[in-house]
């Protein structure tokens, strides 16, 4: 089940692939991947699990989705940042040493509250 804080912020999203980051940097918002379920709200962004805060942001929930079959991700490729979604499966093998049998789909917009 997905957490949400209300009123407060959450941990902290990271954005170590740079054509994610591009795309929530220059566009606002950015659908992402993630391979297990996080909580979603009010929180800030960092390029690296250690590095300061970039920006804040809001975390929602998209949905749960085999990141294997193109078809559940090709509805969200224009916001992933990447030209293809062929791309977003090589980065999110790259990140994860391989493409999960699952995992989540956030949108992360930028706030400036």
């Amino acid at each position: 089940m997905t957490q949400t804080t209300t009123g407060s912020s959450v941990g902290p999203i990271i954005f170590s692939d740079t054509v994610a980051r591009q795309q929530l940097q220059n566009d606002g918002e950015v659908v992402t991947f993630r391979k297990s379920n996080r909580t979603t709200g009010k929180t800030w962004w960092r390029k690296s699990r250690l590095g300061t805060k970039e920006g804040d942001v809001t975390v929602e929930k998209v949905k749960e989705v085999d990141p294997r079959d193109s078809t559940q991700l090709e509805p969200y490729q224009d916001l992933s940042g990447f030209q293809t979604v062929t791309k977003w499966q090589q980065a999110i093998r790259s990140l994860h040493g391989n493409l999960p049998q699952s995992g989540h789909l956030y949108r992360v917009t930028e706030r400036t509250d």
